[in-house]
């Protein structure tokens, strides 16, 4: 649903605590949307322990102690906006580069002395996006815009078009990405499936944000940890020029994209993205948005578990 989105100067105690009630209360209702799911798919995910943290952990979480804040960081989802927060909130407006400010990047570390009870009192972040629009997102980022990969996808030199730059990009991402799924260790981890990278299955989210429509959550967020006074960019700007990959967007690259390509990305590689976080297909008429359970079916399901 459209936001209307206002400066926090402006806001109401009332119309405050409501973007806390609504973006808390959505994103309980898509964790325990995802868990059915993940049970639904089969996965049997082993519940959080916190004294086995590292078994159950998503591959990257970054402790931000003075807010008592985990963010699990997930590639291509904002996770740089994360990082130019977590810099401002440490007195740093203009940073080089977009790496984890130090002593926040190793979350399990002695120096952040993390207890159970801190744990679960934090608030435990993480933020999903549709993984068509993550592949948009990286190469114009990437590719088009940083100049990165460009050896990679076109080694001979041949005169190709973006969009066919764009394709041999999904392909080498999405190879690595069933490698990196294996062997966690090798190579870029930017386009492992998501409800691997971040446990949803099994980690104990306390805000999930949905990319697509995010703006809620990140002021519920910033409210949450008082944390109003710092300003939160959702998305790049270069030049003037906004790199937020819109619908629009999204669409221009999409809908020229192999179908056979479009089908594998969908329902094999992501298949799982898709089907466990409920994001709509390419095609439904809900994309991208995540397709929500109805009460009566979530009712049904809950009753055959």
């Amino acid at each position: 649903p459209y936001y209307n989105r206002k400066p926090f100067t402006e806001l109401t105690d009332n119309e405050k605590q409501e973007i806390v009630w609504k973006s808390l209360n959505r994103s309980d209702a898509l964790v325990r949307d995802i868990k059915m799911r993940c049970r639904l798919q089969g996965v049997r995910a082993r519940p959080f322990q916190f004294d086995e943290f590292s078994l159950g952990k998503p591959r990257l979480l970054v402790y931000k102690k003075s807010i008592n804040l985990i963010y699990s960081s997930n590639p291509k989802t904002g996770s740089s906006s994360f990082k130019m927060f977590f810099y401002k909130l440490d007195g740093i407006e203009d940073p080089q580069g977009v790496q984890y400010p130090s002593g926040h990047y190793n979350f399990i570390n002695k120096e952040t002395n993390l207890t159970s009870e801190t744990f679960y009192k934090s608030i435990r972040v993480g933020t999903l996006r549709n993984p068509l629009i993550r592949f948009v997102s990286g190469f114009r980022d990437k590719v088009l815009r940083k100049g990165q990969f460009r050896d990679t996808i076109n080694p001979q030199k041949k005169n190709l078009t973006e969009f066919e730059m764009f394709e041999a990009f999904i392909r080498i991402m999405y190879q690595n990405a069933i490698t990196q799924s294996n062997s966690p260790f090798l190579g870029n981890k930017h386009f492992v499936p998501q409800w691997h990278n971040m446990r949803v299955c099994s980690f104990p989210y306390s805000l999930l944000i949905q990319y697509e429509n995010g703006n809620l959550d990140t002021d519920a967020m910033q409210l949450i940890t008082n944390t109003t006074h710092i300003e939160y960019s959702p998305s790049r700007k270069e030049g003037g020029e906004d790199s937020l990959s819109s619908i629009d967007v999204t669409y221009a690259w999409l809908s020229r994209l192999n179908r056979t390509l479009l089908n594998l990305l969908q329902y094999e590689i992501y298949g799982l993205d898709f089907d466990i976080l409920g994001y709509a297909r390419w095609g439904e008429k809900d994309f991208p948005f995540i397709k929500t359970f109805t009460y009566k079916n979530r009712e049904q399901l809950e009753e055959g578990f």
